[in-house]
């Protein structure tokens, strides 16, 4: 009889020591932000019935309740508007965040829509929606073959709208003489 009391009391107390560490755990996850998934290397498409509307590649992308963030990733944005007359973007940096469709993109960033315009800066803030792109650090583009450099950079992309602080813009310039003043 004391052995089964013995051997029921070692079960008991073994199970409540299970458990515990696994409410604790569940605890601090609730409590941080804690990745819903993690992808290695994804390779993932938008589609809808007519075409692939978004191909996006990274190293990692991590799916969290509110955003995604991804890392070493390229985003093609297919043009599915007929109106607009260009065919994609491709938005490449380091680390992209996504929460719904403004997405932040930090550390070498390059922005590139079809062969007219290009942008290389350390940070950029850009909506999907309303195709507006903007960023507070210092930036080199090419516009339509111009070179455009400054420090903080505005672009309504639907209306073909730029404005930037202490810019420095050249028109028709040779690939030679390119950033030169």
């Amino acid at each position: 009889m004391v052995i089964k009391i013995f051997t029921f009391s070692l079960f008991a107390i073994s199970l409540w020591a299970y458990f515990l560490p696994v409410e604790s755990l569940k605890d601090m996850v609730r409590n941080n932000d804690a990745p819903v998934v993690i992808f290695e290397e994804p390779f993932m498409y938008t589609i809808d019935t007519n075409s692939v509307n978004r191909t996006v590649q990274a190293s990692y992308a991590v799916k969290y309740k509110d955003r995604d963030e991804m890392l070493n990733a390229t985003i093609i944005l297919k043009n599915i508007d007929e109106t607009k007359n260009f065919n994609s973007e491709n938005l490449k940096a380091d680390l992209i965040v996504k929460k719904e469709n403004n997405y932040t993109l930090t550390n070498n960033v390059k922005y590139k829509r079809d062969d007219f315009i290009r942008l290389d800066t350390q940070e950029l803030f850009y909506n999907d929606l309303t195709k507006i792109a903007n960023n507070t650090k210092p930036f080199d583009g090419i516009y339509n073959n111009h070179f455009v450099k400054g420090d903080t950079l505005y672009f309504d992309l639907n209306k073909s709208f730029i404005t930037a602080k202490n810019t420095h813009f050249e028109l028709e310039i040779d690939n030679k003489q390119k950033g030169k003043k």
